[in-house]
Parts: structure tokens; sequence; C-alpha cells
């Protein structure tokens, strides 16, 4: 059942960024406006289709590669728990010093938490695929 969570997790999380770094890369004005922000300069644009393009679609298909590769399931649960951990610890920082944001965040903070805890509890549970298995002894 862990295996199953652990796969589920990872595909999940993964194509949720891709779809994320695709449309970043395409339009990243699209994932700016339900945050009231406008990228005004090609600065702006290259920062974006970069950080929420390019690294949202590598880290997507990390994830991915985890969730149908049993020797990458526990690097890659690592890299969701940073991932969805820190977009979590920010928003949260956010919240407390510059106060309530709009729904569409919100619904951002929830699913990005719920990923960050499951994460976390499935590396602790110490059940997932041991380094052993992908060829590494240590």
């Amino acid at each position: 059942m862990l295996r199953i969570l652990e796969i589920l997790l990872l595909a999940v999380t993964g194509l949720v960024l891709i779809a994320t770094g695709a449309t970043g890369l395409v339009d990243p004005q699209a994932l700016f406006t339900p945050l009231d922000l406008q990228l005004e300069s090609t600065s702006a644009h290259n920062e974006m289709r970069a950080t929420y393009g390019g690294l949202h679609v590598a880290m997507g298909l990390f994830l991915v590669a985890g969730a149908l590769r049993a020797g990458l399931r526990r690097p890659a649960l690592w890299v969701a728990l940073a991932f969805t951990g820190g977009l979590t610890v920010g928003r949260a920082v956010s919240f407390i010093v510059d106060g309530s944001p709009n729904e569409f965040v919100y619904g951002l903070w929830i699913p990005e938490g719920l990923a960050a805890i499951v994460a976390a509890a499935l590396l602790a549970s110490g059940r997932n695929t041991p380094w052993h298995e992908s060829g590494r002894t240590s």
C-alpha cells in the first residue's frame, strides 16, 4: 500500500509540475494573472520562463521518473518534500509577514502542504525503496 502511495504522490506531483512548467514556458503571464502580478519586461518573462517553466518541467520529470523507477523513488520523495515543503513554508511566512492572500493562493497552499506532509510521512516510514535495490550500497 505504501509503495502505491509513493508512486501516486510522485506521479501526480510530477505531472502537476510538468503542466505548470509547460504553461510557464509557453505563457508565463497566465501563471501570474491570478496572483495580480504583471510581467512587464523581457527580463521578467525570461526569469519566469526559466523558473516556472524550465525548472518546474525538470523537477516534474524527475518526480515522474521516481514514480516509474524504484531506484529513484527515495531521492524523488526527498525532492518532492523539499519542493512542496519549501513552497508551504514560504507561503506560511508570507501569511505571517504580509497578511492574507487571495483564495487562489490558499488553493495552492493546501495541496502543496498535503504533498509535503505525505512525502515526509513516507520518508519517515522507512518502508520506501531502499538504496540497495537500485544497486547502491550506501
